[in-house]
Protein backbone atom coordinates (compact mmCIF):
# COMPACT_ATOMS: atom_id res chain seq x y z
CA UNK A 1 0.00 0.00 0.00
CA UNK A 2 1.24 3.68 -0.86
CA UNK A 3 2.27 5.67 2.20
CA UNK A 4 -0.10 8.39 1.30
CA UNK A 5 -2.84 7.00 -0.12
CA UNK A 6 -5.38 8.70 -1.85
CA UNK A 7 -4.65 11.73 -0.56
CA UNK A 8 -1.05 12.34 -1.44
CA UNK A 9 -0.53 16.15 -0.60
CA UNK A 10 -2.85 18.87 1.01
CA UNK A 11 -2.59 22.57 0.79
CA UNK A 12 -4.27 25.40 2.30
CA UNK A 13 -4.62 28.75 0.52
CA UNK A 14 -4.87 32.70 1.13
CA UNK A 15 -5.41 35.59 -0.52
CA UNK A 16 -3.59 35.91 -3.34
CA UNK A 17 -1.27 39.04 -4.67
CA UNK A 18 -1.01 40.59 -7.47
CA UNK A 19 2.17 39.84 -10.03
CA UNK A 20 3.01 40.89 -13.39
CA UNK A 21 4.69 44.28 -14.03
CA UNK A 22 4.64 47.97 -13.47
CA UNK A 23 1.38 48.37 -15.77
CA UNK A 24 0.53 44.90 -15.90
CA UNK A 25 -0.62 43.69 -12.75
CA UNK A 26 -3.19 40.75 -12.53
CA UNK A 27 -3.82 38.20 -9.61
CA UNK A 28 -1.97 35.25 -9.55
CA UNK A 29 -0.35 32.44 -7.45
CA UNK A 30 3.02 31.57 -7.49
CA UNK A 31 4.35 28.36 -9.52
CA UNK A 32 4.94 26.96 -6.12
CA UNK A 33 2.11 27.36 -5.02
CA UNK A 34 0.46 24.68 -7.43
CA UNK A 35 1.83 20.91 -6.37
CA UNK A 36 2.85 18.93 -8.59
CA UNK A 37 0.99 15.96 -10.20
CA UNK A 38 2.20 12.62 -11.87
CA UNK A 39 0.70 10.87 -14.13
CA UNK A 40 -1.82 9.29 -11.95
CA UNK A 41 -2.87 12.24 -10.08
CA UNK A 42 -5.38 14.72 -10.66
CA UNK A 43 -6.15 17.77 -8.47
CA UNK A 44 -8.85 18.89 -6.88
CA UNK A 45 -9.32 23.02 -5.99
CA UNK A 46 -11.99 23.72 -3.32
CA UNK A 47 -14.33 27.27 -4.80
CA UNK A 48 -16.78 28.12 -2.27
CA UNK A 49 -18.96 24.93 -1.58
CA UNK A 50 -17.82 23.18 -4.92
CA UNK A 51 -14.73 20.95 -5.97
CA UNK A 52 -13.08 21.26 -9.42
CA UNK A 53 -11.07 18.76 -10.73
CA UNK A 54 -7.70 19.62 -12.30
CA UNK A 55 -5.39 16.87 -15.14
CA UNK A 56 -2.58 19.58 -14.55
CA UNK A 57 -3.97 21.86 -17.37
CA UNK A 58 -4.99 25.12 -14.62
CA UNK A 59 -2.62 28.21 -14.76
CA UNK A 60 -1.35 29.57 -12.13
CA UNK A 61 -3.61 32.91 -12.81
CA UNK A 62 -6.65 31.02 -13.93
CA UNK A 63 -10.04 32.11 -11.51
CA UNK A 64 -10.53 28.72 -10.20
CA UNK A 65 -6.69 28.60 -8.86
CA UNK A 66 -7.26 32.49 -7.45
CA UNK A 67 -10.24 31.83 -5.92
CA UNK A 68 -9.88 28.37 -4.01
CA UNK A 69 -9.51 28.21 -0.61
CA UNK A 70 -7.59 24.69 -0.65
CA UNK A 71 -5.85 22.18 -3.10
CA UNK A 72 -5.44 18.34 -2.38
CA UNK A 73 -3.27 15.61 -4.80
CA UNK A 74 -5.35 12.60 -5.13
CA UNK A 75 -4.32 9.29 -6.26
CA UNK A 76 -5.95 7.82 -8.92
CA UNK A 77 -3.94 4.87 -9.30
CA UNK A 78 -6.55 1.09 -10.16
CA UNK A 79 -6.26 -1.74 -7.65
CA UNK A 80 -4.37 -0.39 -5.41
CA UNK A 81 -3.83 -3.21 -2.89
CA UNK A 82 -4.40 -2.27 1.40
CA UNK A 83 -4.31 -4.53 4.02
CA UNK A 84 -6.01 -4.47 7.51
CA UNK A 85 -5.65 -7.21 10.36
CA UNK A 86 -8.24 -7.92 13.37
CA UNK A 87 -8.30 -10.82 15.39
CA UNK A 88 -10.95 -13.31 16.20
CA UNK A 89 -11.51 -15.72 19.12
CA UNK A 90 -10.41 -19.19 18.38
CA UNK A 91 -11.59 -22.47 21.00
CA UNK A 92 -8.46 -22.39 22.46
CA UNK A 93 -6.14 -19.94 24.71
CA UNK A 94 -5.47 -17.25 21.83
CA UNK A 95 -6.87 -15.79 18.74
CA UNK A 96 -7.11 -15.78 15.37
CA UNK A 97 -5.31 -12.71 13.27
CA UNK A 98 -7.14 -12.10 9.82
CA UNK A 99 -5.43 -10.14 7.34
CA UNK A 100 -7.99 -8.83 4.58
CA UNK A 101 -6.37 -7.59 1.10
CA UNK A 102 -8.97 -5.11 -0.54
CA UNK A 103 -8.17 -3.82 -3.71
CA UNK A 104 -8.84 0.44 -4.08
CA UNK A 105 -9.58 2.56 -6.85
CA UNK A 106 -10.87 6.23 -6.76
CA UNK A 107 -13.98 6.45 -8.37
CA UNK A 108 -14.49 10.13 -7.50
CA UNK A 109 -11.56 12.52 -6.17
CA UNK A 110 -14.03 15.13 -5.46
CA UNK A 111 -16.43 12.74 -2.70
CA UNK A 112 -13.31 11.70 -1.61
CA UNK A 113 -11.98 15.49 -0.67
CA UNK A 114 -15.22 16.68 0.39
CA UNK A 115 -16.17 13.63 2.86
CA UNK A 116 -11.76 14.03 4.08
CA UNK A 117 -10.98 9.94 2.88
CA UNK A 118 -7.57 10.33 4.51
CA UNK A 119 -7.27 6.96 6.53
CA UNK A 120 -8.58 4.07 4.11
CA UNK A 121 -7.14 1.59 5.94
CA UNK A 122 -9.47 2.49 8.94
CA UNK A 123 -12.33 3.06 6.97
CA UNK A 124 -12.06 -0.80 5.48
CA UNK A 125 -10.96 -2.31 9.00
CA UNK A 126 -14.08 -0.41 10.46
CA UNK A 127 -15.96 -2.61 7.27
CA UNK A 128 -14.82 -5.61 8.37
CA UNK A 129 -15.90 -5.72 11.90
CA UNK A 130 -19.52 -4.40 11.01
CA UNK A 131 -19.76 -8.22 9.14
CA UNK A 132 -22.13 -10.35 10.76
CA UNK A 133 -20.61 -13.58 12.14
CA UNK A 134 -17.01 -12.79 11.52
CA UNK A 135 -16.43 -13.30 15.59
CA UNK A 136 -18.00 -16.64 15.34
CA UNK A 137 -16.40 -18.37 12.64
CA UNK A 138 -13.44 -19.44 14.63
CA UNK A 139 -14.92 -19.82 17.74
CA UNK A 140 -15.47 -23.74 17.52
CA UNK A 141 -12.21 -24.42 16.11
CA UNK A 142 -8.37 -24.56 17.61
CA UNK A 143 -5.53 -23.01 17.07
CA UNK A 144 -3.79 -24.85 14.27
CA UNK A 145 -7.03 -25.31 12.19
CA UNK A 146 -5.98 -21.66 10.40
CA UNK A 147 -7.47 -23.78 6.97
CA UNK A 148 -11.10 -24.30 8.17
CA UNK A 149 -11.04 -20.72 9.81
CA UNK A 150 -9.86 -19.29 6.32
CA UNK A 151 -12.45 -20.78 4.09
CA UNK A 152 -15.68 -19.66 5.95
CA UNK A 153 -14.37 -15.96 6.61
CA UNK A 154 -13.57 -16.27 2.85
CA UNK A 155 -17.09 -17.46 1.72
CA UNK A 156 -18.47 -15.16 4.28
CA UNK A 157 -17.04 -11.69 3.13
CA UNK A 158 -17.57 -13.19 -0.32
CA UNK A 159 -21.05 -13.50 0.33
CA UNK A 160 -21.18 -9.85 2.34
CA UNK A 161 -19.63 -7.97 -0.22
CA UNK A 162 -21.67 -9.49 -2.90
CA UNK A 163 -25.05 -8.38 -0.99
CA UNK A 164 -23.35 -5.12 0.38
CA UNK A 165 -20.26 -3.69 -0.90
CA UNK A 166 -17.70 -1.71 1.27
CA UNK A 167 -19.03 1.84 1.44
CA UNK A 168 -15.74 4.32 1.02
CA UNK A 169 -16.44 7.88 -0.49
CA UNK A 170 -15.31 7.84 -3.89
CA UNK A 171 -13.74 4.63 -3.62
CA UNK A 172 -14.57 1.02 -5.26
CA UNK A 173 -13.15 -1.13 -2.94
CA UNK A 174 -12.64 -5.11 -4.10
CA UNK A 175 -12.39 -7.81 -1.69
CA UNK A 176 -9.34 -9.90 -2.64
CA UNK A 177 -7.03 -12.63 -0.45
CA UNK A 178 -8.01 -13.78 2.84
CA UNK A 179 -5.18 -15.04 5.56
CA UNK A 180 -5.74 -16.39 9.02
CA UNK A 181 -3.04 -16.71 11.64
CA UNK A 182 -1.96 -18.39 14.48
CA UNK A 183 -1.62 -15.96 17.32
CA UNK A 184 2.06 -14.88 17.74
CA UNK A 185 2.49 -15.10 21.24
CA UNK A 186 1.25 -18.80 21.08
CA UNK A 187 3.34 -19.70 18.11
CA UNK A 188 6.53 -17.90 19.48
CA UNK A 189 6.03 -19.90 23.04
CA UNK A 190 5.53 -23.27 21.33
CA UNK A 191 8.45 -22.92 19.04
CA UNK A 192 10.28 -21.84 22.47
CA UNK A 193 9.53 -24.43 24.62
CA UNK A 194 10.07 -27.27 22.05
CA UNK A 195 13.34 -25.62 21.29
CA UNK A 196 14.28 -25.60 24.89
CA UNK A 197 13.40 -28.92 25.46
CA UNK A 198 15.44 -30.10 22.64
CA UNK A 199 18.47 -27.98 23.79
CA UNK A 200 17.93 -28.95 27.39
CA UNK A 201 18.13 -33.25 26.25
CA UNK A 202 21.12 -32.84 23.92
CA UNK A 203 23.18 -30.87 26.57
CA UNK A 204 22.67 -32.94 29.61
CA UNK A 205 23.70 -36.14 27.23
CA UNK A 206 26.55 -34.09 26.09
CA UNK A 207 26.98 -33.19 29.62
CA UNK A 208 27.39 -36.53 30.65
CA UNK A 209 29.56 -37.79 28.52
CA UNK A 210 31.99 -35.38 28.99
CA UNK A 211 31.69 -35.92 32.46
CA UNK A 212 32.45 -39.52 32.88
CA UNK A 213 35.10 -38.99 30.03
CA UNK A 214 36.63 -35.72 32.10
CA UNK A 215 36.55 -38.10 35.10
CA UNK A 216 38.47 -41.12 33.97
CA UNK A 217 40.61 -38.96 32.09
CA UNK A 218 40.82 -37.20 35.60
CA UNK A 219 41.90 -40.29 37.23
CA UNK A 220 44.27 -41.47 35.18
CA UNK A 221 46.07 -37.58 34.83
CA UNK A 222 46.29 -37.73 38.86
CA UNK A 223 47.93 -40.75 39.57
CA UNK A 224 50.76 -39.60 36.88
CA UNK A 225 50.54 -36.11 38.10
CA UNK A 226 51.39 -37.30 41.85
CA UNK A 227 54.28 -39.27 40.72
CA UNK A 228 55.56 -36.32 38.58
CA UNK A 229 54.87 -34.06 41.47
CA UNK A 230 57.05 -36.07 43.87
CA UNK A 231 60.07 -35.69 41.30
CA UNK A 232 59.62 -32.33 40.59
CA UNK A 233 58.88 -31.26 44.08
CA UNK A 234 62.34 -33.10 45.01
CA UNK A 235 64.51 -31.67 42.30
CA UNK A 236 62.95 -28.20 42.79
CA UNK A 237 63.73 -28.30 46.61
CA UNK A 238 67.62 -29.43 45.66
CA UNK A 239 67.71 -26.81 42.97
CA UNK A 240 66.54 -24.43 45.00
CA UNK A 241 69.27 -24.97 47.74
CA UNK A 242 71.52 -24.45 45.52
CA UNK A 243 70.66 -21.69 43.79
CA UNK A 244 70.00 -19.56 47.49
CA UNK A 245 73.68 -20.81 48.47
CA UNK A 246 75.03 -19.66 44.81
CA UNK A 247 73.16 -16.24 45.06
CA UNK A 248 74.20 -15.68 49.14
CA UNK A 249 78.12 -16.06 48.29
CA UNK A 250 77.85 -14.05 44.86
CA UNK A 251 75.99 -11.28 46.46
CA UNK A 252 78.43 -10.57 49.49
CA UNK A 253 81.04 -10.81 47.03
CA UNK A 254 79.84 -8.42 44.82
CA UNK A 255 79.05 -6.12 47.21
CA UNK A 256 82.16 -6.04 48.77
CA UNK A 257 84.26 -5.70 45.87
CA UNK A 258 81.56 -2.90 44.27
CA UNK A 259 82.21 -0.86 47.76
CA UNK A 260 85.45 -0.94 47.14
CA UNK A 261 85.62 0.01 43.90
CA UNK A 262 83.53 2.85 45.02
CA UNK A 263 85.35 4.42 47.54
CA UNK A 264 88.38 4.59 45.42
CA UNK A 265 86.97 5.94 42.17
CA UNK A 266 85.08 8.54 44.31
CA UNK A 267 88.65 9.59 46.25
CA UNK A 268 90.63 10.01 42.52
CA UNK A 269 87.60 12.47 41.43
CA UNK A 270 87.61 14.56 44.68
CA UNK A 271 91.15 15.02 44.85
CA UNK A 272 91.12 15.56 40.40
CA UNK A 273 88.24 18.14 41.27
CA UNK A 274 90.11 19.77 43.99
CA UNK A 275 93.29 20.43 41.93
CA UNK A 276 91.10 21.74 39.20
CA UNK A 277 89.38 24.36 41.44
CA UNK A 278 92.65 25.30 42.54
CA UNK A 279 94.17 26.23 39.19
CA UNK A 280 91.04 27.95 38.06
CA UNK A 281 91.44 30.28 41.24
CA UNK A 282 94.91 31.07 40.57
CA UNK A 283 94.53 31.65 36.70
CA UNK A 284 91.44 34.01 37.85
CA UNK A 285 93.44 35.99 40.28
CA UNK A 286 96.42 36.24 37.78
CA UNK A 287 94.67 36.73 34.54
CA UNK A 288 90.59 37.85 35.43
CA UNK A 289 89.45 39.31 32.43
CA UNK A 290 92.50 40.39 30.69
CA UNK A 291 92.01 39.06 27.04
CA UNK A 292 95.98 39.74 26.68
CA UNK A 293 97.01 37.73 29.46
CA UNK A 294 94.74 34.79 27.97
CA UNK A 295 96.45 34.98 25.11
CA UNK A 296 100.12 34.94 26.75
CA UNK A 297 98.58 31.87 29.54
CA UNK A 298 97.57 29.79 25.93
CA UNK A 299 100.71 30.57 24.27
CA UNK A 300 102.43 29.22 27.37
CA UNK A 301 100.33 26.00 27.87
CA UNK A 302 101.28 25.47 23.86
CA UNK A 303 97.28 25.75 22.76
CA UNK A 304 98.12 28.66 19.88
CA UNK A 305 102.08 29.76 18.25
CA UNK A 306 103.91 33.24 18.91
CA UNK A 307 102.81 34.28 15.03
CA UNK A 308 98.87 33.53 16.48
CA UNK A 309 99.57 35.43 19.37
CA UNK A 310 100.84 38.54 17.52
CA UNK A 311 98.48 38.41 15.47
CA UNK A 312 96.00 38.20 18.42
CA UNK A 313 97.74 41.15 20.06
CA UNK A 314 97.79 43.26 16.98
CA UNK A 315 93.86 42.29 16.46
CA UNK A 316 93.61 43.66 19.89
CA UNK A 317 94.98 46.60 19.57
CA UNK A 318 92.94 47.62 16.13
CA UNK A 319 89.79 46.17 18.25
CA UNK A 320 90.05 48.84 20.93
CA UNK A 321 90.27 51.42 18.64
CA UNK A 322 87.64 50.38 16.23
CA UNK A 323 85.65 49.86 19.45
CA UNK A 324 86.27 53.48 20.30
CA UNK A 325 85.34 54.83 16.81
CA UNK A 326 82.47 52.62 16.80
CA UNK A 327 81.22 54.13 20.04
CA UNK A 328 81.46 57.79 18.94
CA UNK A 329 79.65 57.09 15.87
CA UNK A 330 76.80 55.02 17.26
CA UNK A 331 76.53 58.16 19.58
CA UNK A 332 76.56 60.64 16.90
CA UNK A 333 73.88 57.94 15.39
CA UNK A 334 72.08 57.88 18.49
CA UNK A 335 71.38 61.51 18.69
CA UNK A 336 70.50 62.37 15.21
CA UNK A 337 68.12 59.12 15.53
CA UNK A 338 66.45 60.75 18.67
CA UNK A 339 65.88 64.02 16.99
CA UNK A 340 64.53 62.78 14.04
CA UNK A 341 61.80 60.70 16.17
CA UNK A 342 61.05 63.75 17.84
CA UNK A 343 60.79 65.41 14.86
CA UNK A 344 58.48 62.92 13.69
CA UNK A 345 56.55 62.66 17.04
CA UNK A 346 55.70 66.67 16.50
CA UNK A 347 54.52 66.51 13.16
CA UNK A 348 52.45 63.31 13.96
CA UNK A 349 51.01 65.29 17.21
CA UNK A 350 50.21 68.11 14.45
CA UNK A 351 48.23 66.18 11.85
CA UNK A 352 46.38 64.64 14.18
CA UNK A 353 45.54 67.83 15.84
CA UNK A 354 44.65 68.93 12.28
CA UNK A 355 42.79 66.25 11.57
CA UNK A 356 40.84 66.37 14.98
CA UNK A 357 39.66 70.08 14.07
CA UNK A 358 39.09 69.58 10.45
CA UNK A 359 36.34 66.07 11.78
CA UNK A 360 35.28 68.44 14.71
CA UNK A 361 34.04 71.11 11.65
CA UNK A 362 32.85 68.49 9.37
CA UNK A 363 30.90 67.23 12.06
CA UNK A 364 29.10 70.38 12.65
CA UNK A 365 28.79 71.43 9.35
CA UNK A 366 26.57 68.10 9.43
CA UNK A 367 24.53 68.95 12.28
CA UNK A 368 23.99 72.38 10.63
CA UNK A 369 22.84 71.34 7.59
CA UNK A 370 20.91 68.59 9.03
CA UNK A 371 19.16 70.99 11.41
CA UNK A 372 18.05 73.66 8.65
CA UNK A 373 16.43 70.36 6.52
CA UNK A 374 14.34 69.52 9.21
CA UNK A 375 13.30 73.32 10.23
CA UNK A 376 12.58 73.49 6.57
CA UNK A 377 10.81 70.42 6.21
CA UNK A 378 8.81 71.10 9.52
CA UNK A 379 7.82 74.46 7.95
CA UNK A 380 6.92 72.42 4.75
CA UNK A 381 4.65 70.24 6.87
CA UNK A 382 3.24 72.99 8.76
CA UNK A 383 2.31 75.06 5.48
CA UNK A 384 0.80 72.06 4.18
CA UNK A 385 -0.85 71.78 7.25
CA UNK A 386 -2.37 74.91 7.22
CA UNK A 387 -3.18 75.07 3.08
CA UNK A 388 -5.06 71.69 3.94
CA UNK A 389 -7.08 73.36 6.57
CA UNK A 390 -8.12 76.11 4.59
CA UNK A 391 -9.17 73.91 2.12
CA UNK A 392 -11.20 71.72 4.42
CA UNK A 393 -12.72 74.66 6.08
CA UNK A 394 -13.64 76.46 2.67
CA UNK A 395 -15.02 72.72 1.50
CA UNK A 396 -17.19 72.71 4.83
CA UNK A 397 -18.54 76.04 4.32
CA UNK A 398 -19.77 75.25 0.91
CA UNK A 399 -21.12 72.25 1.91
CA UNK A 400 -23.48 73.65 4.76
CA UNK A 401 -24.61 75.82 1.57
CA UNK A 402 -25.53 73.70 -0.37
CA UNK A 403 -27.44 71.85 2.27
CA UNK A 404 -29.11 75.10 3.58
CA UNK A 405 -29.82 75.99 0.25
CA UNK A 406 -31.20 72.45 -0.65
CA UNK A 407 -33.26 72.37 2.08
CA UNK A 408 -35.02 76.03 1.47
CA UNK A 409 -36.23 74.83 -1.88
CA UNK A 410 -37.41 71.92 -0.09
CA UNK A 411 -39.17 74.03 2.33
CA UNK A 412 -40.50 76.10 -0.56
CA UNK A 413 -41.53 72.73 -2.16
CA UNK A 414 -43.62 71.98 0.72
CA UNK A 415 -45.02 75.34 1.48
CA UNK A 416 -46.33 75.40 -2.21
CA UNK A 417 -47.62 71.65 -2.18
CA UNK A 418 -49.58 72.21 0.73
CA UNK A 419 -50.56 75.92 -0.24
CA UNK A 420 -51.79 74.20 -3.39
CA UNK A 421 -53.71 71.50 -1.08
CA UNK A 422 -55.80 74.30 0.99
CA UNK A 423 -56.36 76.21 -2.51
CA UNK A 424 -57.79 73.09 -3.92
CA UNK A 425 -60.25 71.84 -1.00
CA UNK A 426 -61.76 75.35 -0.87
CA UNK A 427 -59.78 76.34 2.69
CA UNK A 428 -59.54 80.23 1.83
CA UNK A 429 -63.28 80.28 0.76
CA UNK A 430 -64.41 80.78 4.23
CA UNK A 431 -61.54 82.85 5.40
CA UNK A 432 -60.77 86.02 5.69
CA UNK A 433 -57.58 85.69 3.95
CA UNK A 434 -56.12 86.64 0.71
CA UNK A 435 -55.19 83.58 -1.01
CA UNK A 436 -52.54 85.74 -3.61
CA UNK A 437 -50.51 87.17 -0.85
CA UNK A 438 -49.67 83.81 0.28
CA UNK A 439 -49.29 82.54 -3.09
CA UNK A 440 -46.78 85.35 -3.48
CA UNK A 441 -45.39 84.52 -0.41
CA UNK A 442 -44.09 81.45 -2.34
CA UNK A 443 -40.55 82.38 -3.98
CA UNK A 444 -37.13 81.87 -3.60
CA UNK A 445 -36.11 82.79 -0.48
CA UNK A 446 -32.52 85.50 -0.31
CA UNK A 447 -29.53 83.91 1.27
CA UNK A 448 -29.39 86.19 4.50
CA UNK A 449 -33.21 84.51 5.41
CA UNK A 450 -31.90 80.84 5.16
CA UNK A 451 -32.00 79.11 8.00
CA UNK A 452 -28.77 77.96 9.98
CA UNK A 453 -27.17 75.18 10.74
CA UNK A 454 -28.53 74.68 13.99
CA UNK A 455 -31.64 75.55 12.56
CA UNK A 456 -31.40 72.65 9.84
CA UNK A 457 -31.37 70.22 12.65
CA UNK A 458 -34.88 70.87 13.75
CA UNK A 459 -36.07 69.56 10.85
CA UNK A 460 -37.79 70.54 7.57
CA UNK A 461 -41.45 69.33 8.41
CA UNK A 462 -41.88 71.48 11.96
CA UNK A 463 -40.59 74.60 10.07
CA UNK A 464 -42.47 74.21 7.15
CA UNK A 465 -45.70 73.66 9.27
CA UNK A 466 -45.11 76.63 11.61
CA UNK A 467 -44.93 79.13 8.50
CA UNK A 468 -48.02 77.91 7.01
CA UNK A 469 -50.01 78.29 10.25
CA UNK A 470 -49.03 81.47 10.89
CA UNK A 471 -49.97 82.58 7.31
CA UNK A 472 -53.16 81.04 8.08
CA UNK A 473 -53.91 82.66 11.12
CA UNK A 474 -52.92 86.21 9.96
CA UNK A 475 -56.02 86.72 8.30
CA UNK A 476 -57.21 90.52 6.95
CA UNK A 477 -59.63 91.86 9.27
CA UNK A 478 -58.66 89.57 12.68
CA UNK A 479 -56.87 91.01 15.40
CA UNK A 480 -54.11 89.19 17.27
CA UNK A 481 -56.79 88.73 20.31
CA UNK A 482 -59.17 87.01 18.24
CA UNK A 483 -57.14 84.49 17.37
CA UNK A 484 -57.19 81.66 19.82
CA UNK A 485 -53.88 81.07 21.57
CA UNK A 486 -52.89 77.22 21.15
CA UNK A 487 -52.10 75.39 24.20
CA UNK A 488 -48.37 73.70 24.28
CA UNK A 489 -48.08 70.73 23.26
CA UNK A 490 -51.69 70.46 21.80
CA UNK A 491 -51.90 68.49 18.50
CA UNK A 492 -54.16 70.97 17.12
CA UNK A 493 -51.37 73.24 15.97
CA UNK A 494 -50.32 70.98 13.43
CA UNK A 495 -52.17 71.87 9.78
CA UNK A 496 -54.07 69.19 8.45
CA UNK A 497 -56.41 69.98 5.31
CA UNK A 498 -58.83 67.58 6.24
CA UNK A 499 -59.45 68.73 9.81
CA UNK A 500 -59.53 72.67 8.57
CA UNK A 501 -62.19 71.53 6.27
CA UNK A 502 -64.50 70.01 8.45
CA UNK A 503 -64.02 72.41 10.91
CA UNK A 504 -65.36 75.19 8.50
CA UNK A 505 -67.89 72.69 7.06
CA UNK A 506 -69.24 72.72 10.48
Amino acid sequence: MAEKYPLVEQREYGRPDRRGGIWRKRVSRGDDELPRVAAHHVRVFRVGEEYVEDHGQLRADDPVVTGASSVTVVDRRIEVPVVVETRIPSAEAGDFTVRACFYCTVTDPSAVVRDGVTDVEALLLAHLREVPGLTEDGSDLPVVDTAAVRARIDARLTAYHEMRPSLVSGIRARHGSIEVLTPEEMSAHVEEMERARRDRTRRRHQEEMEQQAALDRALREAELELKHEEIRNLQAMRKERNRQEEETLRTGYERGAGAEQQDYELEIERRRNRFTRAEIEDDIKLIGSDPVAADYLAWRNGDISADELSKRLHAAEEHWDLRKDDRLRLDRDYEMTRRGLDREDLRWQVEREDRRHELTRNEEREETAAQRHEASRRWDLEHEDRLRQRHEKREDTKEIQRDQHELAKQQLTVRATLGKQAIDRGLFDSTMYDAGAFINSVGDVPPAQTPSQGELKGGVKGGVKSGVKGELRRAPGRTAEAAPAPADGDDADDFDPANQEGSLGN
